[in-house]
């Protein structure tokens, strides 16, 4: 029960990471900043970092606003996978039903990853060589390299 609260959360988090306009990357609103510092997906923290041009900023939201509800379906359906796994197992299902339930419980998270894998790559797409050497090397020393996503199954 603990790691389906805490997934919830952190999709919930980086949903809401990706929602955060560019334009206040300085000041996030009151109480966000301590939440993305400690649990999320840490984007567009490293971002802050880096001297993004008007130009840049613009396309970068354009890339999270689009992003939005495709990982918020994610969420939803992570959500869902693990609802049903609990309803389940509560019901006394048998081994076969749980194991499907948990397989599918699997794929939302993977599809999550891969989703929220897509946009970082994109936002990264959009800045320079330093630019982009600068917002990895923060982003691998919060989460280490190819760690994005890992804390939903820890």
């Amino acid at each position: 029960m603990k790691r389906f609260v805490m997934t919830i959360v952190l999709a919930t988090l980086a949903v809401a990471a990706f929602t955060l306009p560019l334009a206040a990357q300085d000041r996030p609103p009151i109480g966000m900043a301590d939440r993305l510092d400690r649990h999320a997906f840490g984007l567009l923290r490293c971002l802050r970092g880096v001297d993004l041009s008007d130009s840049q900023k613009t396309d970068i939201k354009a890339i999270l606003d689009a992003a939005k509800p495709t990982l918020q379906a994610d969420g939803q359906a992570i959500r869902d996978a693990r609802q049903k796994l609990n309803a389940d197992y509560d019901a006394g299902a048998n081994a076969s039903v749980l194991g499907q339930d948990y397989l599918n419980v699997r794929v939302a998270v993977k599809k999550f990853q891969d989703d929220a894998s897509a946009v970082k790559d994109q936002v990264l797409g959009k800045l320079t060589a330093d630019q982009k050497a600068t917002a990895q090397s923060c982003l691998d020393a919060h989460h280490g390299p190819g760690a994005m996503g890992r804390h939903l199954y820890e």
